[in-house]
């Protein structure tokens, strides 16, 4: 996991896939990486290198989401294929954070 700061938005990208045998390392990361509170207002996930994602890799995204909510910051998924914008829309989590292609 990568992470880039533009402005008061912290991007985090995922190159691999977004999979159980990773989420240790990813919540980990997250951990490690994300900024003090005051220091941004939006938080994207970038999964534009990602081609695979399962059910813990849903989890963990839900996660995210519900981290920054809980510290009134925006969340968005960004760069996702269409498969995965499709299982996320699938699933109605487009209906409580935003999706950008």
């Amino acid at each position: 996991m990568k992470k880039t700061i533009e402005g008061k938005r912290v991007i985090f990208t995922i190159s691999e896939g977004l999979t159980a045998n990773k989420i240790p390392q990813y919540n980990q990361n997250l951990e490690e990486l994300l900024p003090e509170p005051g220091a941004y207002d939006e938080c994207i996930l970038n999964l534009a290198l990602t081609n695979n994602i399962d059910s813990a890799g849903v989890t963990f995204v839900i996660g995210m989401y519900k981290k920054m909510k809980a510290i009134e910051k925006n969340f968005c998924v960004a760069g996702a294929n269409e498969d995965v914008q499709c299982l996320f829309k699938l699933m109605k989590l487009d209906k409580f954070f935003d999706m950008q292609s």
